[in-house]
């Protein structure tokens, strides 16, 4: 008996849609549990622990979007109860064996003061993936829009609750047992009934939903005025733009979700700063932990949805086809994605640090700095590969890892050769650590990255033997730059 038999052809296409994904996440949360002394991988399995259940909810319906398929799913001959049941059943269980990996390999931490630990933060994430996510998506029309809303939720419960118990308890009983139970009732209560909604809103959404026609990759907002046919009846005058500025603003056309997170952050970021002054709590904790996660959204969001976002709308051969010569639309497109990163990622959190009195200011380092341009570059890459940018997004962070582990290799061997042939007299742990040098290896590894994104940018052709010269130069370039690191410098 074959597993066509064994599987329901509709189940075994829903498992097919989330499959690849939550493989990706259950080896990477699997390996967060792995203890390297630094902490870099529970850190990376966490945060992908968190994503990816956002990804799967946003893609249990969403995948009909971004294959384009949802008109043919309304036409098949089944009942939408059945159709709603059946995608449940396959986010559900996957999100539970998820949980369970993460729950038993990641150990429980501290993950700031706001967010309690990293079980609550892990439970709330997973209530949101599989009762928002699918609500979320449907109204949106966009599974990254869903999974990015549907993270955003739950923390503004856990916000919430800490206003709600200071306002009731005030300063002084903030630490009281009563106060700690009812700011988990308030918290729980909250979640759960939101959850409750979300699943109720997702079934009645689902079983009216409708193929619209337009893209169905922008990110759509439900109209909360019905005057709107005046203005979509208007006469539209077009004007005639610098070539340059018009790229410009496509580029930020496609940026809708970027800013967007930088929005929530933007929310986060006050109602933190209303606890500290009427609480007179410290919120460094909280701050730096905000701000860190909302650098490397920003860096992975802005570089995948650059160039991925194009596939998926149809528009890339148009542009290639444009009298501006590729390099020079290349060079906008970069340019916005960085500049995003620096404005968003890195400026605005220093303004805002600026703003608040803190006896430690928070100050945005150069190592962060590095960080956050890195994975920027990553991404971009990845995005000139992918056909879409929630594809090229679900892939950022694990290229990302791989490329930290292939640095780390590289290193290896290279001071290993070295050593072995005499020319590097000591293989001390001090030259295998990366100190100030990195940011030579960061330069010459974005620089490698934009020009190949460009090669997979303006080419149809992704075939496997491309990219693989494509990391063998990457690797060479890195057994370069750590040579130069290690003998010239």
């Amino acid at each position: 008996m074959n597993a066509s038999r064994m599987i329901p052809l509709d189940v075994s296409k829903e498992i097919r849609a989330l499959l690849p994904i939550w493989i990706t996440c259950v080896a990477v949360v699997w390996a967060g549990g792995i203890d390297d002394q630094s902490g870099f991988l529970f850190r990376a399995g966490f945060l992908v622990s968190i994503l990816g259940s956002a990804t799967l909810g946003g893609l249990s319906i969403g995948h009909e979007y971004t294959n384009r398929t949802l008109s043919l799913m309304l036409t098949v001959p089944a009942s939408r109860r059945r159709i709603f049941a059946i995608k449940a059943g396959v986010l559900l269980s996957m999100l539970l064996i998820l949980a369970l990996v993460a729950f038993s390999r990641l150990p429980a931490a501290p993950a700031g003061r706001l967010m309690e630990d990293t079980v609550v933060v892990g439970i709330v994430s997973v209530l949101g993936s599989a009762f928002l996510a699918p609500w979320l998506t449907i109204v949106c029309r966009n599974p990254l829009a869903g999974a990015v809303f549907s993270i955003s939720i739950p923390p503004m419960f856990l916000l919430g609750s800490e206003l709600l118990t200071l306002a009731l308890f005030g300063v002084a009983g903030m630490k009281s047992p009563l106060a700690e139970h009812f700011k988990a009732e308030v918290l729980w209560g909250g979640i759960l009934l939101v959850s409750a909604f979300g699943a109720f809103s997702s079934w009645r959404a689902f079983m009216n939903l409708e193929a619209v026609e337009g893209p169905q990759g922008d990110l759509w907002l439900p109209r909360w005025s019905g005057d709107a046919e005046p203005a979509a009846s208007a006469r539209v005058v077009y004007r005639p733009a610098h070539p340059v500025w018009q790229l410009v603003k496509k580029e930020l056309h496609l940026q809708q979700l970027t800013f967007l997170v930088s929005g929530l952050y933007l929310c986060g970021w006050i109602a933190i700063v209303v606890i500290q002054r009427l609480g007179g709590r410290e919120i460094d904790q909280p701050l730096v932990i905000l701000t860190v996660v909302h650098g490397a959204i920003i860096a992975l969001l802005s570089g995948s949805l650059a160039s991925g976002e194009e596939r998926h709308f149809g528009t890339l051969e148009s542009q290639v086809l444009m009298p501006i010569s590729m390099a020079r639309q290349w060079a906008v497109k970069a340019g916005t994605v960085f500049g995003l990163c620096v404005a968003l990622a890195l400026l605005l959190p220093l303004v805002l640090g600026l703003s608040v009195p803190s006896p430690q200011p928070m100050r945005i380092g150069s190592g962060f700095a590095l960080v956050v341009i890195c994975l920027a570059s990553v991404s971009l890459y990845v995005s000139s590969v992918c056909n879409s940018g929630l594809q090229a997004l679900l892939l950022s962070l694990p290229v990302a890892m791989c490329f930290v582990v292939l640095f780390q290799a590289v290193r290896f061997s290279v001071a290993w050769v070295a050593h072995m042939s005499g020319l590097l007299p000591a293989l001390s742990r001090d030259a295998l650590e990366p100190g100030w040098e990195s940011s030579l290896l960061g330069a010459i590894l974005v620089m490698v990255l934009l020009r190949f994104a460009l090669i997979n940018h303006r080419s149809s052709d992704r075939a496997p033997a491309r990219l693989w010269r494509q990391i063998l130069w990457m690797t060479a370039s890195m057994a370069f730059g750590i040579s130069v690191a290690l003998f010239v410098v």
